[in-house]
């Protein structure tokens, strides 16, 4: 019980921001997180969006989103009104949905999602709010997806592959230009985006 306490106390304090990979911690937040709705998305000091109570004050604390079952979709930590440290959501069979860092309200460090199989879904890495470096994403299938890089938020090059395993022959994005293509899991087309000096727009499929 003592050691409960102090790993409570640690995460709480100056040793950090709460580690929802820690299992005691995450029991712990599952047991005293009050639901997101219950706090406001409000506009405060003129210049930034904080979650506040009902007495508009800046929320410190863990709160959780449910469905309609009353189970938990999503988990994660609030300072001061602002998301902080690692959140999680789960999918209604409760197997796990997403991983991800979060600083003052934008995302931070790694970022992983998963699909409804377990298979990974997406593994990449985020600064400042931004995609960052190398990315990968995967099909249900576990065959890979797409591996890119970006540099805080722009994309730099891409390699794509279909469903069926084969290279993506429309997929040509070097250097911050080209095209990239992305595949519904049925092979049809996601999305299509013209990219130029790391900015890209969408484009009809």
């Amino acid at each position: 019980m003592a050691k409960i306490i102090f790993l409570c106390l640690c995460f709480l304090s100056s040793c950090g921001i709460p580690d929802l990979q820690n299992s005691q911690i995450l029991e712990q937040a599952k047991a005293e997180a009050v639901s997101l709705d219950s706090l406001e998305r409000k506009l405060m000091y003129g210049i930034i969006q904080l979650y506040v109570d009902q007495e508009e004050e800046p929320f410190t604390g863990w709160v959780k989103q449910d469905d309609s079952a009353d189970v938990i979709t999503s988990l994660g930590y609030l300072k001061k009104g602002q998301k902080e440290g690692i959140w999680l959501e789960w999918y209604p069979n409760g197997s796990i949905r997403s991983k991800t860092g979060w600083h003052q309200d934008r995302y931070e460090g790694e970022f992983k999602a998963w699909h409804a199989n377990g298979r990974i879904k997406v593994i990449g890495q985020t600064s400042d709010g931004e995609v960052d470096g190398q990315w990968k994403s995967f099909y249900a299938s576990g065959l890979p997806a797409s591996e890119s890089t970006s540099e805080t938020g722009l994309a730099v090059s891409a390699k794509v592959w279909t469903p069926s395993g084969e290279p993506c022959p429309h997929t040509d994005l070097h250097n911050g230009n080209g095209t990239l293509y992305q595949y519904h899991e049925d092979g049809s087309i996601l999305e299509i985006q013209k990219f130029t000096d790391g900015v890209g727009k969408k484009l009809d499929p």
